[in-house]
């Protein structure tokens, strides 16, 4: 049990917090005193007047249950003793911030999330830009080259949009996005783009939040495959490893960068996990030769989960 003083206590929100359960549990203290000394003082009062005067059973009854009333309450509110005493007053006041602390956790989980994913599916200006600058490039030479692209870039939109709005997918939505984004920059970037992206089937239907791997690919091609003069191959990789799924981003770009796991792409990606999974899923940058890879390793739902018999 945390102390009984909110001043000891971290946080201004823990401290009304406490206030606040302490003042609902006095309310209740309070009712359930009165209705204590209620019954309690009704009970004597019949039994008294029915030994004393059993022709006259309430005379005197008025007077007699307020004295009795009121020396009861002063004894219970000043010594605080009985079945309502401190003891009492602190588990009601734990109970009552237990489940203050559950509504706020999920409040703020939610507020997060809906954040992270606003802020992942917002498209960069230069991307939005270089696009349909590639599109207006090859309407007079390559219009069939120019219409491909725009049905992926299309798709790509819709695929965001839908994401920004949902509060959960599955693998295959992200793997389908992914598949519209990495064609969108295929046509753009040519043959100095080559991908794969391999997905264990019996992941397609996983929960996976919207979103979640396309910055670090969007990262791999930005900072790692586009610098470089002859481009290079972007591997994609879902798999289930027991009761967690591990997502591999690899490429064999420009290589492992200093500054790389401080980003704000992989900053927000940690962030998001960390609301998500509550601690349980893990970020992980791992130099290659050549090239990056980002390791995510998410738990998985019981279902979906290999050799696991319970």
């Amino acid at each position: 049990m945390r102390p009984a003083d909110p001043e000891l206590w971290r946080t201004a929100s823990e401290q009304r917090a406490y206030n606040d359960a302490r003042r609902r549990v006095r309310a209740l203290r309070f009712f359930y005193m009165h209705a204590l000394v209620y019954v309690t003082v009704n009970a004597m009062l019949i039994t008294i007047n029915l030994v004393t005067s059993p022709h006259r059973p309430w005379s005197g009854g008025p007077l007699m249950g307020w004295g009795i009333a009121l020396a009861i309450h002063g004894m219970m509110t000043w010594s605080r003793v009985g079945l309502l005493g401190r003891s009492w007053e602190e588990r009601k006041i734990a109970e009552f911030m237990a489940r203050e602390q559950v509504r706020t956790i999920s409040t703020e989980k939610q507020l997060v999330e809906a954040q992270m994913r606003l802020l992942q599916a917002q498209i960069e200006p230069h991307f939005l830009f270089n696009t349909l600058a590639n599109v207006v490039s090859l309407i007079e030479p390559a219009p069939q080259k120019a219409t491909l692209m725009l049905e992926h870039f299309i798709a790509y939109l819709r695929a965001s949009l839908a994401a920004s709005r949902a509060t959960q997918g599955t693998v295959a939505q992200e793997a389908k996005l992914l598949r519209d984004y990495l064609a969108l920059l295929k046509i753009r970037m040519g043959d100095r783009l080559q991908y794969t992206i391999e997905v264990d089937p019996s992941l397609d239907t996983a929960p996976l939040a919207p979103m979640l791997l396309q910055p670090v690919v969007e990262n791999a091609i930005k900072h790692g495959l586009e610098p470089k003069i002859e481009g290079g191959h972007l591997r994609i990789t879902l798999e289930s490893r027991g009761p967690r799924m591990l997502a591999t981003i690899e490429d064999d770009g420009m290589g492992f960068h200093p500054k790389a796991g401080s980003g704000v792409g992989l900053s927000n990606l940690r962030e998001r996990l960390a609301v998500l999974y509550d601690g349980d899923a893990h970020v992980r940058i791992e130099e290659r030769s050549p090239g990056t890879a980002v390791l995510i390793e998410i738990p998985l739902p019981r279902a979906f989960r290999t050799g696991d018999t319970a």
